[in-house]
């Protein structure tokens, strides 16, 4: 059966509105109690995962429709809520030069000109607080995330430990921590000059997150060294992930004129334990990280 698909791209920027004291107001709106109850629910949160459900829940008293589904490329943001059916309606949204991302509207029936009309009016009052929240978004992110190799920072290990180590719990699975460092760092940068050391590692970046597994967590605790948490993970599954990861980097071949240079790391692995604190495993791991330095580099060594 042939599935039909409605799509209506609109450039919000277009469209005629004016910010008041209570928030943005669109004079053609068809239902100005309708509209104000629009903004101050959108008022509520700053919270995008919060945002959008609430936007679609008050659509939905004017326009049924069954989900939606909202990306934003640049904020690395995919989010979809409800039913995937055969008919949808689809926004870019902006205001000005600043893309706000492309939301869609799904249902089983398609949209009425009437319908879509509806739609465009409720996305004017959704453009200024989505993208207070996109930008409330790309702060926390900024905050939580290593400017040069995009990973998770040493400031948010905490949070991710104790959640996961909930989670564990929980399911009664195994949690490890593996910790690497590039071997002999100093002289790559002494060689080579701290852009060729800030390449490699941004490479070994991009190795670990095309060895590791979209579940793991990975960080740069500061330097050459990083960290993973690995959920579901015990040490054997670990170990075998640790040894991809170094025979991986061995590969690495940084490019500098006509010259080229390679690099290796070290690295060590502990289990949780239970009851075990951050700093208990992070101890544990980073001995055995010391090992595996200590007996000759490139290995990889479990507590």
């Amino acid at each position: 059966m042939a599935i039909s698909t409605d799509q209506m791209t609109m450039e919000l920027k277009k469209i005629k509105a004016s910010i008041g004291n209570e928030g943005l107001a669109l004079e053609q709106f068809s239902d100005p109690i309708n509209h104000q109850r629009l903004i101050s629910a959108l008022q509520t949160t700053i919270n995008l995962d919060e945002l959008l459900p609430i936007f679609s829940a008050e659509l939905s008293n004017s326009v049924a429709h069954s989900g939606f589904t909202f990306e934003h490329d640049e904020v690395g943001v995919n989010i979809q809520h409800g039913q995937r059916t055969n008919h949808t309606c689809e926004y870019t949204l902006a205001i000005e030069n600043t893309s706000l991302g492309k939301m869609t509207f799904m249902r089983r029936q398609r949209f009425s000109e009437g319908e879509l009309k509806l739609i465009e009016n409720h996305l004017s009052a959704l453009l200024y607080p989505l993208r207070n929240t996109l930008l409330y978004l790309q702060a926390v992110q900024s905050a939580h995330t290593d400017p040069l190799t995009g990973v998770l920072n040493r400031s948010t290990l905490q949070s991710v430990f104790q959640k996961e180590m909930a989670l564990s719990k929980r399911h009664h699975a195994d949690l490890t921590l593996l910790m690497l460092d590039i071997d002999s760092f100093k002289k790559v940068n002494d060689t080579y000059g701290h852009v060729m050391g800030d390449k490699a590692l941004i490479a070994l970046t991009q190795c670990i997150k095309e060895t590791a597994r979209e579940s793991d967590h990975i960080f740069r605790l500061g330097g050459e060294e990083f960290a993973i948490l690995l959920s579901s993970t015990d040490l054997e599954g670990a170990n075998l992930l640790a040894e991809r990861l170094r025979k991986a980097v061995q590969n690495i071949d940084i490019q500098q004129a006509e010259k080229s240079f390679n690099f290796t790391v070290s690295i060590g692995l502990a289990q949780q334990q239970a009851e075990d604190t951050l700093e208990a495993i992070m101890h544990r791991a980073d001995r055995a990280l010391y090992e595996a330095k200590k007996t000759g580099r490139n290995r990889v060594v479990s507590a």
